[in-house]
């Protein structure tokens, strides 16, 4: 008798113990979905990081990375041109004219 009643004590520790565990395990992913989805160390929600990294896939006039990049292309282009003409001057080969490439655009809603 005795001993049943150790085993039925044992039992209920463990499955306290489980319960609990189960229970400190959903709280651990809840608050890291929590981190994850809610406000950040600024306190902006993901909703306000995404705009930040939208604005910077479109042109707005200088300041987004789309500006840079074609910005760059640009130079490069035209460096490839005064190189295509220095060329041309001194070898007197002119190679084929490299195509030019469209800039993306932001589609209207």
């Amino acid at each position: 008798m005795i001993i049943e009643q150790i085993f039925f004590a044992s039992a209920i520790v463990t499955a306290i113990g489980v319960i609990v565990g189960g229970i400190v395990a959903v709280y651990r992913i809840a608050r890291k979905i929590e981190n994850a989805i809610g406000l950040d160390s600024q306190g902006r929600t993901i909703s306000e990081r995404l705009d930040r990294v939208e604005h910077q896939l479109w042109e707005n006039g200088g300041t987004s990375l789309a500006d840079r990049v074609n910005k760059i292309e640009a130079h490069v282009l035209k460096t490839q041109t005064e190189v295509a003409l220095i060329k041309d001057f001194v070898i007197g080969v002119s190679p084929a004219p490299a195509p030019v490439k469209k800039t993306r655009l932001k589609k209207s809603a």
